[in-house]
């Protein structure tokens, strides 16, 4: 996809959370191209005919949040009866899981134990929503542990 074939976005009227400086700023707007991040500059540039502007109403606009300790695929506290269950239905019930997660921020977990990499290579090829996931495939535990099938 060229350049100019990729959408652009403006978020406008918001306020963008700075953790280097620990601080929110207005008078800000963030151009996104694509799904990078390539501006972000003083409010009041003429937006080009093919941008989408969105104003975002004075709401914080901040950085994707990292969960570093996940277990997508354990939609139930019943592991071994997780275990058994066809792939495809742990996969449907990891769905509602995945879309709660970006809905609360995150935008990148780490799978402790569980998620595979089909899972996330379905997420990177946008076949579903969810979150980047780092899988770490299945989990390792101690003879008996919880991890232990």
């Amino acid at each position: 996809m060229s350049t100019a074939d990729t959408p652009r976005l403006i978020l406008r009227n918001g306020r963008l959370l700075d953790l280097q400086q620990g601080r929110l700023i207005s008078g800000q707007e963030v151009v996104i191209e694509g799904e990078r991040i390539v501006a972000v500059r003083a409010e009041g540039e003429a937006a080009p005919a093919d941008a989408q502007v969105i104003d975002l109403g004075g709401r914080t606009l901040m950085p994707g949040l990292i969960d570093c300790h996940v277990h997508v695929l354990a939609s139930n506290a019943n592991l071994g009866m997780n275990a058994l269950q066809p792939n495809a239905i742990i996969m449907y019930r990891a769905l509602p899981i995945l879309a709660a997660m970006l809905n609360r921020g995150f935008t990148t977990v780490r799978d402790a134990g569980g998620a595979d990499w089909a899972l996330a290579r379905s997420i990177q090829m946008g076949l579903i929503p969810g979150p980047r996931i780092f899988a770490s495939g299945k989990a390792l535990s101690q003879t008996g542990g919880h991890g232990d099938m």
